[in-house]
């Protein structure tokens, strides 16, 4: 009796083991970009925020039902507020993922607007201190159970990373969306800290993180978003 249970418990362990070893990974992260590679986005249009910002709030208010509806509607939406500054880059492909499906979806908002702290002469940025108050509230209108990290340091904004991807897994669907100073170099995206040293790249690693670091906290089943609203020109170019 004592061998049957012993086997028994063998047999459940080994077949946990073989199921987490078998569980399919998250699909690719689907990134949106507000602007052009070498191209400034807008802080603050008529609407008081960053033009991706406007069209995230006002697409999801009209409720897409497929995520090709959802990425046309944001595209055409970022082009009209911005005065066609802001051309949407998003992928060729997308799944045929319904956006008005049912399923858990969650959130996370990062954006950095206070840069005061900065010794670089980097600005703070208004708009994306009033987007960081609608872009979660259209969010959680929308479905989405969300988080928003405002003006984090770097450790904390690391924690909440950690935090979400954990969140994330097994769930139907995951969203971040990235605000404030953003710059491409060397064909890398990043998301800068509002502590920012003086400038140079040497503090890219310590107060910056890359988008391709942001995205692997997104690890849904279905479908992993990552929409970013910062600036992709390049400010050390001439170094």
């Amino acid at each position: 009796m004592i061998r049957r249970i012993v086997f028994g418990i063998l047999a459940i362990a080994l077949a946990a083991g073989v199921s987490a070893q078998t569980a399919p990974a998250p699909p690719a992260p689907l990134m949106f970009y507000a602007g052009q590679p070498g191209r400034l986005t807008q802080d603050r249009d008529r609407q008081g925020g960053n033009p991706f910002a406007s069209a995230l709030v006002e697409v999801l208010k009209q409720k897409p039902e497929t995520l090709k509806d959802f990425t046309s509607m944001l595209a055409a939406s970022n082009a009209r507020h911005s005065g066609g500054w802001q051309q949407l880059q998003f992928p060729k492909s997308l799944p045929s993922w319904r956006f008005a499906g049912e399923g858990k979806r969650v959130a996370l908002v990062l954006i950095n607007a206070d840069y005061s702290k900065s010794s670089n002469g980097v600005y703070s940025l208004p708009g994306s201190a009033f987007d960081a108050k609608r872009v979660p509230e259209a969010l959680k209108a929308a479905g989405f159970e969300t988080t928003l990290v405002l003006d984090a340091s770097e450790d904390a904004a690391r924690k909440a990373m950690a935090e979400f991807a954990a969140a994330s897994a097994g769930t139907e669907a995951a969203l971040i969306y990235v605000g404030g100073h953003g710059i491409q170099h060397k064909r890398v995206v990043y998301w800068m800290m509002g502590d920012y040293p003086e400038q140079d790249p040497k503090w890219l690693p310590t107060h910056a993180f890359s988008l391709d670091d942001i995205a692997k906290a997104a690890r849904a089943r279905s479908v992993n978003l990552v929409l970013y609203a910062s600036c992709r020109d390049d400010p050390f170019l001439k170094r």
